[in-house]
């Protein structure tokens, strides 16, 4: 593949993963997930019933909502084994478990400082049999963006991060999953698709994602990514056939250029939500009538199907489920 950027990552640099979790701190959220595991939901008990509540610059994106028939059901994300077991930097991941399912949801309310869902319990057997109702087409609603300050959306960094080969390594671990089951889920589709495809990350980060992709059919797949960090494309060069340092709101690629393109930054933390709607129509843009636009991420993405079907997208797929656990997977077409 050819380079249009040089990977020059200069050996000196490091990266700081910064201070560890508090070990209080990781011992209250593991207590938290088993005793989610036996429904015990004493922690939550109060006067007037049961309530998750977080604070919004707290950890509010632990919070989630989805409705199976004409029953709303509340959820609670716990900390991921990506951190405890392999120290991955944060603290949940995309991944949603049966016992993250708490229970039926009385009400929902925000002030300007915390979230609070007020919910009914259910027994393992009403939470095992809400979580296997969750079908390709039920949206995990994570209602609540972190905020880095009162009224503030937390953002990544404008001028992008850092990327050293023991940050990638870390970048790449809370996608290993999403990763596996994208090359399941597209080997198929592949086959239905003849001449070549062009396939577009319009923030690509270290090109572990897309590379991976390619590698189903390398001889077919061309890759376009597209980053704002210009280490990171510099970084990415080595992985992908053409990378460009730019905003994904000035896409790299063409107007009806794409045949598939892979969102992993429209998502919580990353941009706004007023960032994404505003971003989503240029790079709907990008797709070929017929093309597929795949949303993803470790965390939470911060659209949904209001947002993507009103620029023209047909959504296909909302949630993946793989061995023991299901994650948001939005799968969409554009239309004619």
């Amino acid at each position: 593949m050819s380079l249009d950027v040089a990977t020059t990552v200069a050996p000196e640099q490091r990266w700081d993963p910064g201070d560890p979790l508090d070990p209080a701190f990781v011992e209250d959220e593991t207590g938290i997930r088993e005793e989610l595991r036996r429904g015990d939901f004493s922690r939550w008990r109060r006067p007037g019933g049961h309530e998750l509540r977080e604070t919004l610059t707290g950890q509010p994106e632990r919070l989630f909502l989805f409705r199976t028939g004409d029953r709303w059901y509340a959820g609670c994300k716990t900390i991921s084994d990506y951190v405890l077991d392999q120290g991955m930097p944060g603290v949940f991941c995309s991944r949603v478990y049966w016992y993250n399912v708490v229970g039926t949801v009385s009400s929902v309310r925000t002030s300007d400082a915390d979230a609070r869902i007020v919910f009914e319990p259910l027994d393992e057997a009403g939470r095992r049999a809400a979580f296997d109702a969750i079908t390709p087409l039920t949206e995990l609603v994570h209602p609540f963006a972190k905020q880095r300050d009162p009224g503030r959306e937390k953002t990544s960094r404008p001028d992008g991060w850092l990327v050293t080969e023991e940050r990638a390594a870390f970048l790449g671990l809370g996608e290993e999953h999403i990763r596996a089951y994208t090359r399941e889920r597209f080997a198929p589709w592949l086959d239905t698709v003849t001449g070549e495809v062009l396939a577009y990350d319009p923030a690509c980060s270290t090109g572990q994602f897309l590379s991976e992709f390619a590698a189903l059919d390398p001889a077919r797949i061309r890759t376009v990514g597209q980053d704002l960090s210009r280490q990171m494309t510099e970084f990415a060069a080595s992985r992908l056939e053409k990378v460009v340092c730019g905003d994904a709101a000035d896409p790299a690629v063409e107007p009806g250029g794409a045949d598939i393109l892979f969102s992993r930054f429209l998502n919580s933390e990353v941009v706004s939500t007023a960032q994404a709607r505003s971003i989503l129509p240029a790079l709907v843009g990008t797709l070929r009538p017929g093309g597929t636009m795949v949303l993803l991420g470790h965390s939470p993405v911060l659209l949904d199907t209001v947002d993507l079907e009103s620029c023209g997208l047909r959504v296909r797929q909302t949630v993946a489920r793989r061995d023991d656990f299901l994650f948001q997977y939005y799968v969409c077409e554009r239309g004619a």
